[in-house]
């Protein structure tokens, strides 16, 4: 079963790299399928496959790669050895024999091939099918990645992007509503959990569209676009909103790893993400208020450092706190100063009053 984009090893994302459209490896491939042929390619040094007895026969070229060539070497059965920055073809029409004992479950010879000397070589093999005319990528253990047409992935892309740009609506819309009860003191801890599981959700879309992004190469880039406009600011305001309500003494980034590891079940799952926020024994999440530090209304004051917004939660402790504080007051901690102090204390009071007037969406 070829695995999931979103879920890509970083060996086949590499690999994708390699292949995608735009490059030269993809306009020889994309000649190949296109004259219903098939061709077998090893992406890696010719000393290594002959150290390791895999390759006999066939011709050495040591050729400039080029997508002609490469396409007129495929007219014959035998596989072509390329170099692995794809700047040489070193060998066409070889006899691969990979050790018979790597386990495979392809059955045709091209593909049975391809599998086992990846899985020995630990490098890059591609393969064509000439009856399905589809492309499969293998890279040590991993594989097979089968590539669909160009623009059927482009469709997939386009409609992912609509499923997140309707995400992240919904993520805007629930955040200004979480910002308001945070103004009137009536956060519950089951807003946050509704808040995280449909942030984690957002994010793992944005993940299926960048790997369509890595897919697609040069034809990606108006979906590259619309990923990055859709999805602006967004893990930004993930990382705040689980720092401001982890419960004490919680590690934030075993949080997000233990969210991140979820099934699709366990993040719909209103006391799975109770107890990776870190609250055990809580009762009814409705009615369990929590007090937020303020880390995501500090992250929408421009230009404020990382560090200097830790000070600022370290010395006041909550929002309620941080938003009582003069200008004095804030200039008081350490990396503040008068002028931030001043930008501080008038963009947490512009934020306040355009999100408790309505007028932010």
């Amino acid at each position: 079963m070829s695995p999931s984009r979103r879920k890509l090893p970083e060996e086949l994302a590499g690999a994708l790299e390699l292949v995608a459209p735009g490059t030269e490896m993809r306009e020889a491939i994309e000649n190949v399928i296109r004259a219903h042929n098939g061709a077998l390619i090893v992406v890696s040094r010719p000393e290594k496959l002959e150290a390791l007895g895999i390759i006999s026969g066939g011709m050495k070229l040591d050729l400039d790669f080029a997508p002609m060539r490469l396409y007129e070497l495929a007219k014959m059965d035998g596989a072509i050895v390329v170099s692995p920055n794809v700047a040489v073809i070193h060998y066409a029409n070889v006899q691969l024999s990979p050790d018979p004992s790597y386990e495979s479950n392809e059955t045709g010879m091209r593909h049975l091939a391809g599998h086992r000397t990846a899985q020995q070589t630990g490098d890059l093999v591609v393969v064509v099918s000439e009856r399905r005319r589809v492309l499969s990528l293998y890279r040590g253990d991993h594989g097979p990645l089968v590539l669909e047409d160009i623009g059927v992935v482009l469709s997939k892309a386009n409609s992912a992007i609509a499923t997140l740009e309707k995400s992240t609506r919904r993520l805007r819309e629930e955040a200004r509503t979480l910002t308001v009860h945070e103004y009137d003191g009536a956060v519950t801890l089951r807003e946050v959990v509704n808040a995280v599981g449909n942030f984690e959700y957002s994010v793992r879309i944005a993940e299926e569209v960048e790997a369509y992004v890595r897919e697609l190469g040069s034809e990606g880039r108006l979906v590259e676009m619309q990923l990055e406009q859709a999805f602006h600011d967004v893990p930004e305001q993930y990382d705040a909103l689980i720092r401001d309500y982890a419960a004490e003494g919680v590690d934030c980034g075993e949080v997000r790893k233990r969210l991140k590891s979820f099934s699709s079940e366990q993040l719909s799952d209103v006391m799975e993400i109770t107890q990776a926020l870190g609250y055990s024994s809580v009762g009814q999440t409705e009615d369990f208020f929590l007090k937020p530090r303020g880390y995501r209304q500090l992250e929408r004051v421009p230009r404020l450092p990382r560090r200097v917004a830790e000070s600022l939660i370290r010395e006041f402790g909550s929002l309620k706190d941080l938003l009582e504080a003069s200008e004095a007051d804030l200039d008081d901690v350490e990396g503040v100063g008068q002028a931030r102090a001043r930008a501080i204390h008038r963009g947490l009071e512009r934020q306040r009053s355009l999100e408790t007037s309505g007028e932010v969406m």
